[in-house]
Parts: structure tokens; sequence; C-alpha cells
């Protein structure tokens, strides 16, 4: 009857433990859908919650959804005997060279070298106002280190707008530009700026919690630009001064 007992036992902790090493990949976007009340999850899953694959989507709001580019991660298991997760992750390739770390316990989450690229399709889906611009271009986020903890995010970070342009207009690119983010406590600053182009921008931007993100700026074109761009420019705001037009979000 003892040993009936302990083959029972070591077939349950068997079965346990063959569903943990082939558990689904699948069962991690569960994971995360919840841990983020819902604003984000994860498509098109293969592998295991050990090594696998998705493409994370974004949910801004109940009718839309941004999918990003596919991630791929690799979790180290001996990092939990330490009461925490840690993965190494990467975007489009598993083999790149540049992969994130990712580490997240009780108290937080950490992103270690942010290398994240993005369609500037995206900026029309975060924002209504902007959408009809149909901006394009690329956008390539990098940061040393983010931090959430507490339904705090701190850190600070770079977004690079390469070959920026739109469809409400025929110069192309309209120029490339800058966020910088810094993010402490309950407050996100963003400041954006020119590096380059026909299509002149600047602006900062804040957000609290429990506000929404306010942006002001303004927008004006070099001189041998300011015909071709004006359709564009009367729709990112009004004209404040001669040449100049007011950006609100």
């Amino acid at each position: 009857m003892r040993k009936t007992r302990y083959l029972a036992l070591f077939a349950v902790i068997y079965f346990v433990g063959l569903l943990c090493v082939t558990a689904p990949a699948s069962v991690l976007g569960l994971v995360i859908q919840h841990v983020s009340h819902e604003r984000l999850s994860l498509a098109n899953s293969q592998g295991t919650i050990w090594r696998g694959s998705a493409t994370p989507v974004l949910h801004t709001n109940k009718k839309s959804a941004i999918p990003l580019p596919v991630l791929y991660w690799q979790i180290r298991p001996q990092a939990l005997l330490k009461g925490r997760i840690s993965a190494r992750l990467s975007v489009d390739n598993p083999e790149s060279a540049t992969q994130m770390e990712l580490t997240l316990d009780r108290q937080s989450v950490t992103l270690n070298h942010v290398l994240l690229n993005f369609s500037a399709e995206i900026l029309g889906e975060l924002s209504p106002y902007l959408k009809p611009a149909q901006l394009g271009g690329n956008l390539m986020l990098q940061s040393p280190q983010l931090t959430y903890s507490g339904n705090q995010l701190q850190g600070k970070a770079t977004v690079h707008w390469n070959q920026a342009g739109s469809a409400m207009s025929a110069v192309h690119p309209l120029g490339d530009y800058q966020i910088n983010i810094e993010a402490a406590q309950n407050n996100l600053r963003a400041v954006l700026t020119t590096r380059n182009g026909a299509l002149l921008l600047d602006g900062q931007g804040n957000w609290s919690s429990g506000q929404k993100f306010h942006f002001n700026g303004t927008a004006r074109a070099t001189p041998e630009s300011q015909d071709r761009l004006a359709e564009l420019l009367q729709h990112l705001g009004p004209e404040v001064s001669p040449g100049i037009y007011g950006i609100s979000l």
C-alpha cells in the first residue's frame, strides 16, 4: 500500500513537472494579459514558456490594437531559485547580437539594454489627432534601463524618428527627429527636437499618474518648403505667428 502511494505521488510530481517544462507559450500570454490589465497581449505564440516567440499587441482602447515586432525570449530557470524571473529578449531575430535583459520579481519589472524598432504608423494609433496625417518612417527606442515598480515607471529613453513622412505632404522625407524621455515617480516628461529636415518640430509633453498625456509644441517649414508643407502645417494646428503653427495633444 505504501509503495503504491509513493508511486502515485511520484506520478503526480512527474506530471506537474512535465506540464511546467512543456507548457506552451500561450500560457505566458495569459499571464501578461492579466498582469497588464489587458493592455498587452501576445498573438501567434510559438514554443514554450521557457523559450518561444510571439507578436506583442498593445491595446490602447477597446477598438484599437497595435501589433508590435515579433518578440523572442529565453527564460533562465536558475533565476527561479532566487525568487525572480530572468530572461533574454530579442526583437525580429532570435540570434540578434543586441539582446535585452528582463528581470521580474514581486516588487518590480526591469528591462536593460532596451532597443526596439517600430513603424511610425503607431503614432496615429496612439493619438486620433495624428491619424489623418498618416505618419510614416521608423521609430527606434533606446534606453539603458527602464524599471516599473509600484505603478511607477523610472528611467531615461531616447526615441529616434528617422525618415519621417506624411500622406499629407509630397515632401519625403520630412526630416529626422528625436524625443528624449525621462520618467521618475509619477511623472513622465518628453522633449521633441528636430535633427534635420524640411519640417521643423519642437515641443514638450508631460504625463502624470491619473492624468492624460499633454503635449505642446510648434511646427514650421524651412523657407524653400513652405508651399509644399502648407496642408500638413494647417492640419497640425493653428498659425500662432507668421509661418509657425501650434501643436497641442
